[in-house]
């Protein structure tokens, strides 16, 4: 067989310039239907729910400590979410002002920071052993990043 090499100047001579330009057409408004798809409302949990979890995770993860036994773990956290948004900054006749910079109407959101942990309680079976009271302290700090003195270990009944 006899392979024929593409013309690229024969080619758009022979199909018509419009043909071209709706097919770009319907690839944009295709990218840009599939990106809508992604970009769908991201809620940020509520704080209640993000404490909890945390709770959970770390009652699972403590109870395995060697000699723990049945853990109980209560978090404070100082505040709420806080949320950073984008701002333009204007400065009209020495007048400054910001404004949320909003895209397709939604305001852009920069960052959303969780709350800082301001304590931790845990009640813990084994933790009259120094060993264990000492492993369960290192453990709620490195996971949550806080300092052994925001963490109260208290042994259970």
């Amino acid at each position: 067989m006899d392979k024929k090499k593409i013309n690229f100047k024969e080619f758009f001579t022979k199909v018509k310039v419009e043909y071209l330009v709706v097919f770009a057409l319907a690839i944009v408004a295709l990218f840009i239907f599939l990106s809508s798809l992604n970009s769908e409302k991201t809620e940020s949990i509520p704080i209640d729910a993000y404490v909890s979890g945390l709770e959970k995770s770390l009652e699972n993860s403590l109870s395995s400590v060697r000699g723990a036994g049945k853990v109980e773990v209560i978090i404070s956290v100082k505040s709420g979410m806080q949320t950073v948004l984008a701002t333009k900054t204007e400065n009209i006749d020495g007048k400054i002002t910001e404004t949320p910079v909003l895209v397709n109407g939604k305001t852009v959101v920069l960052k959303e920071d969780y709350p800082e942990v301001s304590g931790v309680v845990v009640v813990c079976q084994g933790a009259n052993n120094l060993s264990v009271k000492m492993s369960v302290i290192n453990a709620v700090c490195v996971y949550l990043g806080i300092d052994e003195s925001k963490v109260e270990i208290l042994v259970r009944k």
